[in-house]
């Protein structure tokens, strides 16, 4: 794999962590929706149901379509970084919250605006950034996670319209969103994958919440059924056989969005460790105030810098590649740096909240705090999106070259 500098991109002089005004705009107003939210994510976590109030608080706050272009709707044409700091912010009230803007912008809408025909973009862009209809993206197959040549839905070309055959899991929104942008092989072919857009409304289209998961119980998890289901033929997204790379570039944004919400759970466990070790007392003192407590905190602040430098270098070299997107080159570089912020944050996230949960003893147990929820929520955040073991193998191969790739 080529180096930064010999992709043509050197300039990474905005590495110096300033925002800019826009950016401070924006992100105060993510922190006042953030803290709009909280008491109603509160509520809804010990219910274990969907919060409700997310989507017309982040409506309000116009962050239902951050990163798309100005034309279409409340799109507020944010870069890939500023996205990326938003959705810090964001991770800071859950895993739940964060994901659901990952099914919806980071996979749906940024999916759509980077291969939909200009009647498409027109047509569910829109009412997505206003809040009106929720998006999902659905490429897991219950045969189906990491190797998507296994899928099994498939689809045939009836002139007028496809049908489609097959289903999707673990999908996130897939209970909730109005469209889905579905992946599916030629009926009988292993090759030649094709995207479409898919509407609830379709004939031969059901869906169907998952229940009893680990963690995340605010955030929809659905499976999404297609019986014969009729696609118009203009839903076609994407050039015909060219759906891998649909599903790839869509990755790609939902992977970053992982990482930028890992920083903000990160975030939010110090918060809770120092605030809870000035206050709680053992052996005569503050457990601030005892060596090994003192050790979790230094670790998770360290870890925390160590992803900023991951993610922030990841969303910029992701927005120099949208901004040239013939060169394979930076693409390849950015793909890659994709992978390091993910799996580095992701596992980095799940360590602070358990490294939490240590600090508040017997109280981080109960959900009634916030470290046991970070905890069962970021274990998710290893596997959806491409697990450690395909990112670590990612990193490995950029390195080692293609001839030592696992999976042909």
């Amino acid at each position: 794999m080529k180096t930064i500098a010999e992709t043509g991109i050197d300039d990474l002089s905005q590495m110096n962590f300033d925002v800019s005004e826009e950016q401070r705009l924006i992100l105060e107003e993510v922190d006042r929706a953030c803290r709009e939210l909280r008491p109603f994510e509160d509520e809804a976590y010990l219910a274990s149901r969907f919060n409700q109030h997310l989507v017309p608080i982040f409506k309000k706050a116009k962050l239902l379509g951050l990163p798309i272009s100005r034309l279409y709707g409340e799109g507020q044409g944010a870069d890939i970084l500023t996205y990326a700091l938003a959705l810090e912010r964001i991770g800071r009230e859950g895993t739940g919250v964060r994901t659901f803007l990952s099914g919806h912008v980071s996979l749906g809408q940024l999916t759509v605006q980077k291969w939909g025909s200009e009647e498409q973009k027109e047509r569910y862009l829109p009412p997505a950034t206003r809040g009106e209809k929720v998006m999902c993206f659905g490429l897991t197959e219950p045969t189906a996670g990491s190797d998507p040549s296994s899928l099994r839905t498939s689809f045939e070309d009836r002139g007028t319209h496809y049908l489609l055959n097959g289903s999707k899991a673990w999908i996130s929104n897939g209970s909730i969103a109005d469209s889905a942008v579905i992946f599916a092989y030629p009926k009988g072919k292993r090759e030649g994958m094709c995207a479409f857009i898919a509407e609830k409304g379709f004939e031969g289209y059901t869906s169907q919440q998952q229940k009893h998961k680990l963690g995340m119980p605010t955030s929809d998890t659905g499976s999404i059924f297609l019986d014969n289901c009729k696609i118009p033929r203009e839903n076609l997204l994407g050039p015909v056989g060219k759906g891998l790379g649909v599903a790839y570039s869509g990755l790609m944004s939902g992977r970053l969005s992982v990482a930028g919400g890992c920083l903000g759970v990160i975030e939010d466990c110090i918060e809770e460790s120092v605030s809870y070790a000035k206050q709680r007392v053992q052996h005569g003192k503050l457990i601030g105030k005892h060596q090994l407590v003192q050790r979790h905190i230094g670790i998770m602040s360290t870890n925390l810098d160590a992803a900023k430098n991951l993610v922030y270098k990841a969303a910029l070299l992701k927005q120099k590649s949208d901004e040239q997107p013939a060169n394979l080159d930076l693409r390849e570089v950015a793909d890659v740096a994709i992978a390091k912020a993910k799996y580095f944050a992701s596992n980095a996230s799940f360590d602070a909240a358990d490294r939490a949960v240590q600090i508040f003893g017997s109280s981080g147990y109960s959900f009634e705090t916030r470290a046991p929820r970070h905890l069962v929520d970021t274990r998710v955040c290893r596997i959806y999106e491409g697990t450690d073991e395909i990112m670590v193998q990612k990193i490995a191969v950029s390195l080692l070259g293609t001839d030592f790739e696992a999976y042909k």
